[in-house]
C-alpha cells in the first residue's frame, strides 16, 4: 500500500490542467443538456420520495417495488447523464438483503457528491445518515424525514449526538426498515486514494454491515473527488462543469462480502475490520490510519472547523 506523503494527502485533490485533448466535442455540445438533465433528475428524485409516501397510502402493496425500481434506475440514469460509466463488482446484494430484512448498514468510503447515486444505482434505495443542517432546507429536509434519515451534527467530536441510538433503534426496532441504512464512517470526503479512520457509530449496534468500496477514474487523470479544491460556490460549480466536460469517466462500485462482528468484538474492532476490507479493495490504497475526521476538518477549515457543519 502507498505510504502517505505531501503529494498524497487525504484532503488534497490531484490538480490536472484542463486540456482540449481531454474534452470530446460531444461533451461540449451536450454540456447544457447534461446540466439541465442533472437538475431535472435531481428534482425527479425529490418528487419520487414524496410520491412514494402518497402511494403507500393508496397502493401499499406495490409502493415499495415501484420506489425501488424507479430509485435504482433513476440513480443509474443520473450518473450516465453526467457522463459516468457505472461498473458494479462483487456480491449480489439482493441475496443478502432477503435474509437480513434491511437490518444492516451499508458502509462505504466517501469520495464525491455522486457517491449516494452510485451506491443506489448498484444496491437500490438507501436511507441516509445526513448532516443536521440539511434538514433545515424545506424540500430536502422533508425528503430526508420521509426516508427516516438520521441527523448528525458533524461539529461535535466523536460520534455525533444521538446517532448511535438512532442507528441502533432502526436496526433493532419492532418495525422492519424499508431500506438499508447508508453510513460513510469516515465522516468526510477524501480524495479516494486511501481510507482514513472510521467512526464507530455505525458499528456500535454490532449489527451486520455490507462494506462497499467506491473509486472514480477519468481518462485525463482529473480528480473527481470533493476535497479542499472546492471551498466556495464558484469552485463547486467550476468543478461540476469540469466533471461534465471530462471524457472517459468511470465510477466503480465494489460490493464486498457482508460482515458480522466476531465473538467478543467491540464496535472499534468491527470498524477496523470493515475499514480493512474496503481499503483492500482499493488498488494501491493508502492507509491513512493516523487521520481522523477531526484532523481532516482542521486541515479543511482551520480555526473555523468547529463552526462548520
Amino acid at each position: 500500500m502507498a505510504a502517505p506523503n505531501e503529494s498524497n494527502l487525504p484532503y488534497r485533490a490531484r490538480q490536472t490542467p484542463l486540456r482540449l485533448a481531454d474534452i470530446s466535442l460531444i461533451n461540449v455540445v451536450l454540456l447544457p443538456f447534461r446540466f439541465a438533465g442533472a437538475i431535472g433528475l435531481f428534482c425527479y428524485a425529490l418528487t419520487l420520495a414524496f410520491s412514494h409516501v402518497v402511494l403507500l397510502k393508496v397502493a401499499p402493496v406495490c409502493a415499495d417495488r415501484y420506489f425501488f425500481a424507479c430509485c435504482q434506475r433513476s440513480s443509474y440514469v443520473f450518473l450516465r447523464v453526467l457522463g459516468f460509466e457505472v461498473v458494479v463488482d462483487g456480491l449480489k446484494h439482493q441475496r443478502y438483503d432477503a435474509l437480513s430484512h434491511h437490518r444492516y448498514v451499508v458502509v462505504a468510503n466517501h469520495v464525491a457528491v455522486y457517491d449516494p447515486w452510485a451506491l443506489m444505482a448498484a444496491l437500490g434505495p438507501l436511507a441516509f445518515v445526513a448532516r443536521r443542517s440539511l434538514f433545515e432546507f424545506p424540500v430536502v429536509g422533508a425528503v430526508l424525514r420521509a426516508l427516516d434519515a438520521v441527523a448528525v451534527d458533524r461539529r461535535r467530536r466523536g460520534d455525533a449526538g444521538g446517532a448511535r441510538d438512532a442507528i441502533a433503534g432502526r436496526l433493532r426496532g419492532a418495525d422492519t426498515p424499508k431500506w438499508p441504512l447508508l453510513v460513510f464512517p469516515e465522516g468526510a470526503t477524501t480524495n479516494g486514494r486511501g481510507v482514513i479512520q472510521f467512526k464507530t457509530g455505525a458499528f456500535a449496534p454490532l449489527a451486520p454491515v455490507l462494506p462497499v468500496a467506491l473509486r472514480y477514474a477519468c481518462a485525463s487523470g482529473f480528480d473527481a473527488s470533493y476535497t479542499d479544491n472546492q471551498m466556495s460556490a464558484g469552485a463547486v460549480l467550476a468543478h461540476f462543469l469540469r466533471v461534465l466536460l471530462e471524457r472517459g469517466k468511470r465510477v466503480t462500485v465494489t460490493v464486498l462480502p457482508a460482515a458480522a462482528p466476531g465473538d467478543g468484538a467491540t464496535a472499534a474492532d468491527f470498524a477496523v475490520a470493515a475499514r480493512a476490507a474496503i481499503l483492500g479493495a482499493l488498488p494501491d490504497g493508502a492507509d491513512w490510519a493516523d487521520w481522523d475526521n477531526a484532523r481532516l476538518r482542521r486541515e479543511w477549515y482551520g480555526e473555523d472547523a468547529a463552526k462548520v457543519d
